[in-house]
């Protein structure tokens, strides 16, 4: 059974992804998981303290699941290929709902707040981990086609949850080859 710590976790990831992290509020996310207010606070002291506590098991959950994915290639270019794949199959997804640290971004406009600065390290840890793959093939221009990419993985996701291009990954994906090599 399911501690209610997480069970608090998982309905405010829910309901935050499908309503927005301002719009959704703490007593709903109480109502919805049932568990008592007391209990909520003695987890999470504020909404501040769940939002950033979503965004890191977020975060965890969402580069285990791509490194997962992606580890099951071979080539690095294989491997980059397959990042993109693994978002047209999230954008596939019925509860695909958008990119939560770009909403938290967007949400949480200014920089210096920890909630920003979560969403800005998770977007850095995803272009450190394409750096890494193109690393071995294209040593000397890694670091800028990780960028490069980062910034097309983000135009998909976009693209997928505002105007329902589903196929926004593969679209960005060809865009990427072309450059690529």
């Amino acid at each position: 059974m399911r501690n209610k710590k997480n069970t608090l976790l998982d309905k405010a990831t829910e309901l935050f992804a499908q309503g927005g992290y301002t719009a959704v509020g703490i007593d709903r996310i109480i109502a919805e998981a049932g568990v008592a207010k007391m209990t909520m606070y003695k987890h999470f002291p504020s909404k501040q303290h769940l939002i950033l506590a979503v965004l890191q098991e977020r975060d965890h959950t969402f580069r285990a699941s791509l490194k997962a994915y992606v580890e099951q290639y071979n080539t690095p270019l294989e491997k980059v290929r397959a990042v993109f794949a693994w978002h047209g199959e999230w954008f596939q997804r019925p509860d695909f709902s958008g990119c939560m640290f770009i909403n938290a971004s967007a949400e949480f406009h200014d920089s210096t707040t920890e909630i920003h600065q979560a969403a800005a390290h998770h977007k850095q840890l995803l272009i450190r981990y394409l750096e890494t793959l193109l690393h071995e093939t294209y040593p000397s221009t890694a670091k800028q086609l990780a960028k490069q990419l980062s910034i097309l993985l983000d135009g998909a996701i976009v693209a997928a949850h505002v105007t329902g291009n589903r196929n926004a990954a593969v679209d960005a994906w060809e865009i990427a080859a072309l450059f690529i090599q």
